[in-house]
């Protein structure tokens, strides 16, 4: 067992436990720290296993004899580090992290409003539209609409979370480095090669059982929106730590635990460095996402009616999203390996996009969830309305043989008119036509007669029916909950 000798380190540094020994260390803060401490540690005779956390800020040792605390500290110590218990604020108080951050902000409202500016929204729903004809080259059209529109919020993140962890332990790795240079651009491009190829054959495996299957591979629109809640919570917690405007959260990081990774073999501990198999994972999951563009080609690879076809489809529109989503993580892969400064910056930006992409996904969600608190429509008016039902309703609702035809229109960015009013007890037609095929194109309306899962509006009217019961206003939205409508139920 290890024994302490002469100057130990601080009080509460070391634990010692049989032929076990827990070292708390400073100043770790990425994978690299641990390959870097682990290394040294494994040097030491009589020392058979090590394992280090820069999560936890602690190492674990194993010996097979007597070593000498010390001799452990001083591994730690020739790695570059130091024992001690480290308490690190939540805030930080670095004047030039606050000025990267507030760049960062600035730079991502600026690109939100010249997207705006430039109509890129309205642009790829022409290209969208165009696609619904079904031809493969359209529907890959088709994609590369979905690529720069609002639907790469939740995509775009992910890809944008994984390739900015992996610069991010590159740019750090750089110094434990021996004998090789830095990490070539085509090897920070790795994360996106991988990501969009797992997306890529993900989809057309999926299309393919997708077309066997027909619509059973669906999920609620509640399902959807608590997918999107964590993923979003997850994206958030990487954001964070990319900024680095908190210490205490910088080495944190979300993972799967360790017995399970080392089985699956997507822990880089496990041998083997960097693994791609997470990566392409994540990009074929996202066929789960609830992205209305996907949802849009998922309903026509389930008209086509072979598998086959279903998951050709499906490829060619993942295939089509490839370079947006290569534009939103390329600029970590551009990360300069050689300048400590300009690295921080960077993922500091990235960072910020990708807290930015969180919170649109989360309003969206809370929409879904919760459309009288986030829907932004406005407080309901009074249940009670004038009476006889010719007066109460709104414009786009007509009487035909005692029932109430309700009339939407479904645009490029929502719902025309985004209200209406019709009255309780009465039977409703809703036909709703769609123009543009864009995330509006995947309805969720479950108390519009539309079920619990998103409605897929093919182009053309589609029709729904209800009976509302009682005075109040019934929601709807896009099933990521980016647009919003709602129709007032007045009395009689």
């Amino acid at each position: 067992a290890p024994r302490a000798e002469a100057a130990p380190p601080p009080p509460g540094a070391v634990r010692v436990r049989g032929d076990r020994v827990e070292l708390s260390v400073l100043g770790m803060t990425c994978r690299a720290c641990e390959v870097r401490i682990g290394t040294a540690l494994r040097t030491v005779p009589g020392v058979t296993h090590a394992d280090v956390s820069a999560a936890q800020g602690r190492a674990r040792v194993r010996t097979d004899a007597v070593v000498p605390v010390e001799r452990l500290a001083a591994a730690v110590r020739r790695a570059g580090y130091e024992l001690g218990l480290e308490r690190r604020p939540w805030v930080t108080r670095d004047r030039r992290v606050w000025r990267d951050v507030a760049l960062a902000v600035a730079a991502v409202a600026g690109v939100a409003v010249l997207a705006g500016a430039l109509g890129v929204q309205e642009l790829s729903a022409g290209w969208g539209a165009s696609a619904m004809s079904g031809s493969l080259v359209l529907v890959v059209l088709l994609g590369v609409a979905a690529g720069l529109s609002t639907c790469m919020a939740l995509v775009g993140g992910l890809v944008l979370a994984v390739s900015a962890r992996h610069a991010q332990v590159h740019a750090a790795s750089d110094a434990t480095r021996t004998g090789r240079g830095a990490p070539t651009r085509l090897q920070r491009l790795r994360p996106h090669l991988a990501f969009n190829a797992g997306r890529v054959v993900g989809f057309g495996v999926l299309g393919a059982l997708l077309g066997a299957v027909g619509s059973a591979v669906r999920l609620s629109g509640g399902a959807v929106a608590l997918v999107t809640v964590v993923v979003s919570l997850a994206m958030i917690a990487v954001g964070v730590q990319l900024t680095a405007v908190s210490p205490r959260l910088a080495g944190r990081t979300v993972a799967l635990p360790a017995g399970l990774s080392r089985r699956l073999r997507l822990d880089e501990r496990a041998g083997g460095g960097y693994h791609d198999a997470r990566t392409a994972g994540l990009g074929a999951a996202t066929f789960l996402l609830p992205c209305g563009f996907t949802q849009a080609v998922q309903l026509y690879a389930i008209s086509t009616g072979s598998p086959a076809r279903a998951g050709v489809v499906m490829a060619l529109f993942a295939l089509g999203t490839v370079p947006g989503l290569l534009a939103v993580g390329g600029l970590t892969s551009l990360v300069p390996s050689g300048r400590p400064t300009t690295a921080p910056r960077f993922l500091r930006f990235a960072g910020v996009a990708l807290v930015a992409f969180a919170l649109v996904n989360l309003s969206g969600a809370g929409t879904v969830l919760a459309p009288g608190l986030f829907g932004g429509l406005g407080p309901a008016p009074s249940a009670a309305g004038p009476s006889g039902a010719g007066s109460a309703v709104s414009a786009n609702v007509t009487l035909d043989d005692g029932v109430q035809v309700m009339r939407t229109t479904q645009v490029v960015d929502g719902y025309e008119p985004q209200l209406a009013t019709v009255v309780a007890g009465t039977p409703v037609r809703w036909e709703i036509d769609s123009v543009a095929a864009s995330c509006a194109s995947a309805l969720y309306a479950p108390d519009l007669g539309g079920g619990q899962a998103p409605v897929l509006l093919p182009p053309g009217v589609t029709t729904l029916e209800f009976t509302p019961e009682r005075p109040g206003r019934l929601y709807y939205s896009c099933a990521m909950g980016m647009y919003t409508g709602a129709v007032d139920v007045v009395a009689p």
